[in-house]
């Protein structure tokens, strides 16, 4: 008896190790499609800048506006035939002013942020620009941004980040993608530093990292009401905020006069040796929304939920560099965007200081 219960415990335990395999190779399947679905977004967004029609071209805010538009009802139509609406009402009072924080910083300030940077720069200084956000994710993991937010969600109940970073790795690390930023905006002339056309867009490519930052960590203090549970709350929290941020980016608009609708505009997309192709502005705005915000965030969520149940969803993170890299190439191929002088170097001291940051330790963030 004693051998055959042997026996079935370790088949048991095999047959517990194949399932979880199972389950994380799904994760990695929906994270290499969701990366393939954000490399689209830059070239995309881009696109639509040089998109020409009316006369004139769509402004940043234009191009925001109409593309989180379209992903925010496709989002919400998944979720709602997922039958998830009603967790709306989860959120507590306050709560929802942490919703209003996430809207600001990562859908109308992020999203107009980048894609102004997008039309200062190119598109793949902007990108590696851009991505200094790992940082400043992990930057905004210490004590001190918590103990900020919990003063407007008053909730005490937020979980807390595991394996925080040493404050030392992350003031080198910062320290290192700051410079590179330098290098990039200045175009591997340091002494031009302020006076380079470029250090607007570095800038507010600066402001785009930042403010996904402090996005990706607003999530863990949406307070919700007693008795429910914040765990499974991503798409819905994401949803939220991305109806404050269209709210925001809307009035706006209003107050500026209204906007101008994508009709009519047409942007050139080169499909390899045949040249440019003539495109219309609504089509890209429809795959940037369902593609890109909806189908994107959408893997993202599932893949995390996988990776959660076997306890690895740690391993998922990483590969998200595949990203960046990605998009520039599509950049390149899709609107024949020049790698600025300074690129490489600049793409390189980003690339050491997020490695630097992201490199799991054993100390703690004190602040």
């Amino acid at each position: 008896m004693g051998e055959g219960w042997g026996e079935n415990v370790e088949r048991g335990e095999s047959w517990v190790w194949r399932k979880g395999c199972v389950g994380l190779r799904r994760a990695y399947a929906y994270m290499t499609l969701m990366v393939v679905c954000w490399a689209v977004s830059p070239a995309i967004l881009k696109a639509l800048l040089q998109a020409e029609g009316e006369g004139r071209r769509l402004t940043p805010l234009e191009v925001a506006f109409w593309a989180v538009l379209l992903g925010w009802v496709a989002l919400g139509a998944v979720i709602a035939a997922r039958g998830r609406l009603g967790r709306v009402r989860e959120v507590s009072g306050r709560g929802w002013v942490v919703l209003v924080l996430m809207g600001f910083f990562g859908w109308s300030g992020y999203e107009v942020a980048l894609i102004v940077a997008f039309a200062h720069l190119p598109l793949p200084d902007a990108i590696v620009i851009n991505y200094l956000h790992p940082v400043f994710v992990v930057v905004f993991q210490g004590a001190m941004f918590g103990s900020v937010v919990r003063l407007v969600s008053g909730w005490e109940r937020a979980p807390e980040v595991k394996g925080e970073r040493n404050l030392v790795r992350i003031v080198v690390g910062l320290g290192l993608c700051l410079l590179g930023v330098a290098v990039i905006a200045t175009e591997g002339r340091l002494v031009a530093l302020g006076g380079a056309r470029s250090t607007v867009g570095a800038a507010v490519a600066l402001f785009a990292a930042v403010a996904w930052g402090v996005y990706s960590n607003l999530g863990r203090f949406v307070a919700m009401r007693p008795g429910c549970e914040a765990r499974g709350m991503g798409d819905v929290q994401t949803w939220l905020a991305m109806t404050f941020g269209v709210v925001m980016m809307g009035l706006v608009l209003l107050a500026r006069g209204g906007t101008e609708t994508p009709t009519g505009y047409q942007a050139a997309i080169y499909l390899g040796g045949w040249g440019p192709a003539r495109v219309a502005a609504w089509v890209l705005m429809a795959i940037s929304g369902v593609v890109v915000y909806c189908g994107g965030f959408t893997l993202w969520l599932v893949a995390l939920e996988l990776a959660a149940r076997e306890g690895q969803e740690h391993k998922l993170p990483p590969l998200t560099y595949a990203t960046p890299a990605l998009a520039v190439a599509l950049g390149c191929l899709l609107l024949r965007e020049p790698f600025g002088p300074g690129f490489w170097e600049g793409a390189g001291l980003v690339a050491a200081g997020n490695v630097i940051n992201v490199w799991p330790g054993k100390g703690g963030v004190r602040g």
